[in-house]
């Protein structure tokens, strides 16, 4: 592993323009990961009033919305772990960053179309499927088939422990 000083001019640069990158390149999620988990947000809440091809484009912005949110405040280097099932992070790491980000992420992103108890399940669906491929021994695919057995709490105040619930 290379350290910072033996980083090369190309190497620090790569990461310069990943940390300034344009707001449409500031995801880590592929589209394929991105259509797939808003299929899963779409088993677990309903946008009122829309047909469901609407519904499933308006989930697909919700989940870009939660990763580019991700992206800013993550390290992608600790972003990157949902790639690996070797490395990762521990249960008690995952809860600590469940409970920040959920709190965080309800602060900093709003969805006026749709109902706050489902913006709450939306934005902790996508955190959590993150949250849980960063483990060790996980991954993007074993979290997003765990999103439908989480239990995500709807409500602004959930307490800590319903939030850490969210780690299985």
């Amino acid at each position: 592993m290379v350290t910072i000083n033996e980083l090369t001019e190309e190497q620090f640069k790569g990461l310069l323009d990943e940390y300034f990158a344009p707001a449409e390149k500031r995801s880590k999620m592929t589209d394929k990961e991105v259509k797939e988990l808003a299929q899963r947000l779409n088993e677990k809440i309903n946008v009122p009033i829309i047909n469901e091809t609407g519904e499933e484009k308006i989930l697909i912005k919700i989940v870009i919305k939660v990763d580019r949110f991700l992206y800013d405040n993550l390290p992608n280097e600790f972003y990157d772990l949902v790639r690996s099932m070797d490395k990762g992070i521990d249960d008690d790491e995952a809860k600590r960053l469940i409970k920040r980000l959920s709190k965080l992420a309800n602060k900093h992103i709003d969805i006026p179309y749709i109902p706050e108890s489902m913006e709450y399940v939306a934005i902790r669906l996508v955190i959590g499927v993150v949250i849980n491929a960063a483990r060790k021994q996980w991954d993007m695919h074993k979290a997003k088939e765990n999103a439908l057995r989480m239990n995500i709490p709807s409500n602004e105040n959930a307490s800590e422990q319903e939030l850490e619930g969210m780690i299985s």
